[in-house]
């Protein structure tokens, strides 16, 4: 689908308006001109801030809402059978997905740059854009997963050819899109609802890098292996960067340091060294993510001083390893990761920062990822030294035909305890926390609230 063929539909009904890819194309296209409208299933300081601009948003389901509607938008996570979407099959309203709807958004960019992965996509977006953004020369349009300070918001439109955008895999929605560069970090297996095995991701991604087309470029990640097997033979020109120092990579770094959990190190393109790199957001997986964003800066002609530069004064993006204040003197952080290998990361950068004691809030992210990889997660909490869970956030896609639960995963998991609710976890760690501990709350559902809550005094 074209832009074109959206600009033929000015009015524009968004079902899951909430959601933060949803949200961000609402506003964009309403700034546009567009007729904006939706529907969510509950309120929030998403729609709320929506509703101020002046995009009417309904919380029910009603026939009336969908008159003069030309086309409607829908996230992946709403089923065939939702209200909504049986409306909009009888009042035979087109319906496309957001997917189509932000390739539409990406194919009037000449330089298109879709970040992919199964873990550190917001961040090296974020990473990207924050080189863009303080070159002389460009003034990008980005659209991020997490709030980045630096935009104020999850989006920011710019008036130059440059596109940033993170591409999902989930039930294959970046297969829409055609990115000039695609850049995959890493391949794992994740999103087990949807796909069946690691065969069937790797897969999926091949399909993504290869839209690229021959005129573009596949950036992708050496060290890792899912990530090289989706690149053999693919159609655009392959560039290979490696965190490992691996020589065989177009661009590797090289003399990594850490001090205090935040790296340095140096830049080498094919042998040849570009630029020092020192991060200012902790963990060694962000060598990864800064170097991914750095072949993507280089390959759309930023100098290497403007992209050490950028990466410098990223400071990160919301619910990535982020500082919400304190409990009982104790640093709370707030962090997105759902998956073993994202908490295994997160959990060794807070290692690095010489705590004490790391105390852990791990809300798990739907039952079949819990279920499917239920080994992988409770062999992931080792350098947490105490750990609570929380229940499992459904994300309202599924039902629990697994019986699992997060109880289960406490009674694998040694020295850890499991709470039924975010009031009994909020007290227990009133009375557990010291001055001398750092508490990571973690999770991709609404478990961030519990941070909110212990840090708003």
């Amino acid at each position: 689908m074209k832009i074109s063929d959206i600009s033929k539909n000015k009015h524009l009904y968004f079902v899951g308006i909430g959601g933060i890819s949803m949200s961000s194309l609402a506003e964009i296209f309403f700034r546009a001109g567009y007729s904006v409208c939706g529907y969510d299933r509950s309120r929030t300081e998403v729609t709320q801030r929506l509703s101020d601009m002046g995009i009417k948003i309904w919380y029910e389901t009603d026939e009336s809402h969908f008159e003069n509607v030309g086309l409607a938008v829908a996230t992946a996570a709403i089923h065939p059978d939702n209200p909504e979407m049986v409306v909009l099959r009888r009042k035979g309203i087109p319906c496309i997905t957001r997917a189509e709807l932000l390739g539409a958004l990406g194919s009037r960019y000449e330089n298109s740059i879709a970040v992919a992965g199964t873990h550190g996509k917001s961040t090296t977006t974020g990473m990207l854009s924050e080189i863009f953004i303080h070159s002389e020369k460009c003034d990008p349009t980005v659209l991020i997963g997490a709030v980045l300070p630096e935009i104020g918001g999850t989006f920011r439109v710019g008036t130059d050819s440059n596109f940033i955008y993170e591409a999902c895999e989930y039930t294959d929605s970046f297969l829409s899109f055609f990115p000039h560069i695609a850049a995959v970090l890493n391949i794992q297996l994740d999103h087990t609802d949807y796909f069946k095995d690691i065969d069937a991701i790797v897969s999926s991604f091949s399909k993504f890098i290869n839209n690229a087309g021959e005129n573009g470029f596949a950036v992708v990640n050496l060290d890792s292996d899912n990530a090289v097997a989706a690149a053999y033979n693919c159609v655009p020109k392959k560039i290979t960067f490696s965190a490992s120092g691996k020589k065989s990579a177009d661009y590797y770094a090289a003399d990594i340091k850490c001090d205090g959990g935040f790296a340095e190190y140096d830049l080498y393109r094919r042998g040849e060294l570009l630029t020092h790199i020192s991060l200012s957001v902790p963990g060694m997986q962000n060598i990864e993510d800064s170097l991914c964003a750095a072949v993507c800066a280089d390959l759309s002609g930023i100098p290497a001083s403007e992209t050490a530069s950028g990466l410098h004064s990223f400071k990160g993006v919301a619910r990535r390893f982020e500082f919400k204040g304190r409990l009982n003197g104790a640093p709370v952080f707030d962090d997105y990761a759902h998956h073993p290998d994202e908490i295994r990361a997160t959990l060794a950068s807070a290692k690095l920062m010489g705590y004490s004691r790391i105390v852990t809030v791990f809300q798990p992210h739907t039952y079949s990822r819990l279920h499917d990889l239920f080994n992988e997660f409770s062999e992931a909490f080792t350098d947490s030294d105490l750990t609570v869970f929380a229940d499992i956030f459904s994300a309202s896609r599924e039902t629990n035909i697994y019986g699992i639960s997060s109880k289960d995963l406490s009674d694998a998991v040694p020295g850890s305890l499991y709470l039924p609710s975010f009031a009994e976890i909020e007290d227990y760690l009133r009375k557990e926390i010291t001055k001398d501990d750092v508490l990571i709350v973690m999770g991709a559902g609404d478990i961030n609230a519990v941070a909110k809550n212990l840090t708003k005094q």
